[in-house]
């Protein structure tokens, strides 16, 4: 296979397995293909241990890396999922890593052993998305069926389960979820462009509010609960005031050299709460080739434009500042993980991830 035939094929399969938007009912979800034969270790997200001497890396073969940040090694691998990993995150103590994936399942690991704890089922499509209560006894998964369901870590009893809309005619999908920081309500981020809030001890929908045109997909709190951060399938990041819940801010994605612009599933804040980064891509008028693929770094108070950052092949995918907020790291499914000092806009480190 040529290499143009070979990046094709990779983007069109990147495209319907991450961004897809069929509409979708909980009875009619179509169940994702399988993994193909040796799949290349893509990155669906990234995640520092609190210390930021860990990366955690979630992998499109299925696989959970743990990487030692200083040399950029693996320490660990956590095997078990049968389809793309989209996103593994730490519990509050960072004993447990969650994980969600393409294979209809949530699991739960134990970080020092690396083996798997918790396997939860009952959704019907692929689980986009997986959350810890702060509390750190619940856990909460979400996925393209609609479904978000809670659980409890100790017993594994299910303890609630959600659904925004049942509709044969609109995506019902729901791609991130956070928890806030009581615990006591979770919001979701829906296909039909809307963020949810949930009172989990009241069991219902408590606001709903239209935030994006077309799917809502990423959602991200500052570290002082202040603001929400969403981005959406019209390329804009939007900042939401927790106090009354207004929109304070949008910064766009979008760029006039592509016809088309669709953001990846890369959104986060700096550990400071000063910036916030997202992932966007470019196609031509086709969609059957990128045009770009850029991370978009902001100030959060003015939304002033700090960096455009270019340098992968393919969907950025993990986003995350270290602790010091003195890098950026960008993970795409092009296997790269590169590293931008966020003073000059620069790379500065690229690790290449292995199948191994």
């Amino acid at each position: 296979m040529s290499t143009s035939i070979f990046k094709f094929c990779l983007a069109a399969i990147v495209l319907f397995s991450f961004t897809s938007a069929h509409a979708q009912t909980l009875s009619t979800c179509e169940a994702p293909p399988p993994l193909p034969p040796n799949p290349k270790p893509s990155v669906g997200s990234l995640t520092f241990s609190k210390d930021g001497k860990t990366l955690v890396v979630a992998g499109s073969d299925g696989k959970i890396r743990l990487l030692d940040a200083a040399s950029g090694s693996v320490q660990r691998t956590l095997s078990g999922h049968t389809n793309a990993v989209y996103i593994a995150v730490f519990s509050p103590d960072e004993k447990l890593l969650a994980s969600s994936s393409r294979d209809l399942t949530a699991r739960v690991w134990d970080v020092a052993s690396g083996r798997e704890l918790h396997k939860f089922t009952g959704f019907r499509c692929a689980v986009k998305a997986v959350a810890f209560n702060p509390d750190g006894r619940t856990i909460a998964a979400a996925g393209n069926d609609g479904m978000i369901k809670l659980w409890d870590l100790k017993t594994e009893k299910e303890l609630q389960s959600f659904v925004h809309i049942n509709s044969k005619d609109i995506d019902m999908s729901v791609s991130a979820i956070v928890f806030d920081r009581t615990g006591k309500k979770i919001y979701g981020a829906n296909g039909d462009g809307t963020i949810s809030e949930w009172d989990i001890a009241k069991q219902k929908e408590t606001r709903v509010w239209k935030a994006h045109d077309g799917n809502a997909y990423r959602l991200q709190f500052n570290r002082d609960y202040s603001l929400l951060a969403s981005s959406g399938f019209d390329a804009l990041v939007k900042l939401w005031d927790t106090s009354d819940w207004h929109e304070v801010r949008r910064m766009s994605m979008a760029r006039a050299d592509a016809p088309s612009n669709i953001p990846s599933f890369g959104l986060t804040f700096s550990n400071d709460g000063k910036l916030i980064a997202a992932g966007d891509m470019g196609f031509d008028k086709k969609v059957t080739s990128y045009v770009y693929v850029q991370a978009v770094v902001w100030k959060v108070q003015t939304g002033e434009k700090l960096w455009t950052i270019e340098g992968h092949k393919f969907d950025i995918n993990g986003l995350t500042f270290t602790r010091d907020d003195k890098l950026l790291l960008t993970g795409s499914v092009d296997t790269k993980i590169k590293y931008w000092d966020m003073r000059t806009g620069t790379e500065t480190r690229t690790i290449s991830m292995s199948s191994n």
